[in-house]
């Protein structure tokens, strides 16, 4: 063998050694592994054609239009209980009786003062006149004419005086008889027969439950198509026994920590064996009759929750499952219920699409659908 084969044999060798002790430091690029990318775990939703009706459904509770604590206006033992609770009872009719010895007798006085205050009046009257006829004749000072007229105008201010006596006296012999304000029931009776009173001390309690409104926090996104005097249809909760009512106001502000606006409807009375209504039950009232044709459930549509839709007005996008990746889809949306969008254009009823769009995704992100 020459010189010159032995070395090229060398070099060979050296090179099968070091690929060989080298390790993966002498595998080509190509080799080399690649790095897998972990699915992004994701919610889908697939497009609905019509929104259910209890998207539209808000909760509130019913209550008294017209509610009171009754209470004392006069001082005294209670001598007479002449309701209790679950009585019905008419406007004007007879509660309770305080002793009104004492008020009785300082009417009695306030009138005998009255009384002699009275013809105290009509004599300076009578002297006053004769005192004027006198003193245009000239048969009369003048000093004793305006003794005369002073004389006068003290009995009116006393006249005056008792009369004020007498209506204090007899409002409060009123004060000793408590009566209904409002025809309705005794829901509560807080004091007994004997029971000293005092003005302000609560008796009773009386609601009328022929008055009865509901109270719902609405949306603010559906608030606006809500009108003074529609009818909505309502539920009582749990039974679910049916009944109307009629939007009465709806509120000035937006509650900035639920984002709704309160509304109030009044339960309209049934003509036949309705639902018993009480004041502090819950219902839900369903608000689909306050809505235009094309916006009420069951309509066509595809409609998505807001939350699966980047949109700014009515552009947007969402992201589209396909073949387990996600692909970015530019769609037109229209806002028509609270947390729901109509898509108008860009999307297929058949198509899937990620719940939540704010999710960091870009086109081709491998994505794993959960439940």
């Amino acid at each position: 063998m020459t010189k010159t084969t032995l070395k090229a044999a060398v070099v060979v060798a050296a090179v099968v050694a070091g690929a060989a002790c080298g390790g993966g430091k002498a595998t080509p690029p190509a080799a080399s592994a690649q790095v897998v990318q972990k699915p992004v775990g994701v919610r889908a939703v697939a497009p609905a054609p019509k929104l259910e009706a209890s998207v539209l459904q808000a909760t509130g509770n019913v209550r008294a239009r017209q509610e009171a604590t009754l209470s004392a206006e006069g001082t005294g033992p209670l001598t007479r209980i002449a309701v209790d609770v679950g009585d019905p009872v008419k406007k004007g009719q007879v509660l309770a009786q305080l002793d009104a010895t004492n008020a009785r007798l300082a009417v009695n006085q306030a009138k005998a003062s009255r009384a002699a205050a009275d013809a105290a009046m009509e004599g300076a009257k009578t002297e006053v006149e004769r005192a004027r006829t006198l003193a245009q004749s000239g048969s009369l000072a003048k000093a004793s004419l305006d003794k005369a007229e002073v004389g006068y105008r003290q009995a009116q201010a006393q006249a005056e005086q008792t009369a004020a006596a007498l209506a204090t006296a007899q409002e409060a012999l009123r004060d000793a008889t408590l009566t209904a304000p409002f025809d309705g029931v005794i829901t509560s009776r807080s004091r007994n027969e004997g029971d000293y009173v005092t003005p302000g001390t609560a008796i009773f309690g009386l609601v009328n439950p022929h008055a009865l409104e509901v109270r719902a926090p609405v949306p603010e996104a559906l608030v606006d198509r809500v009108k003074v005097g529609t009818l909505v249809k309502g539920a009582l909760n749990p039974s679910g026994a049916p009944f109307e009512a009629k939007v009465r106001s709806l509120g000035a502000v937006i509650d900035p920590q639920t984002r709704t606006v309160e509304v109030l409807a009044d339960v309209v009375p049934s003509k036949g064996e309705g639902p018993t209504l009480r004041a502090g039950a819950l219902v839900e009232l369903d608000f689909s009759g306050t809505l235009a044709t094309d916006e009420a459930p069951g309509q066509a549509g595809l409609f998505l929750p807001s939350q699966a839709v980047n949109a700014r007005g009515q552009q947007g996008f969402v992201w589209v499952v396909q073949d387990g990746k996600a692909q970015r889809r530019d769609v037109k949306v229209e806002r028509v219920l609270p947390g729901y969008v109509r898509v108008v254009q860009g999307l297929g009823i058949q198509e899937r699409v990620v719940a939540d769009a704010s999710l960091p995704l870009q086109n081709g992100t491998a994505l794993q659908v959960v439940q």
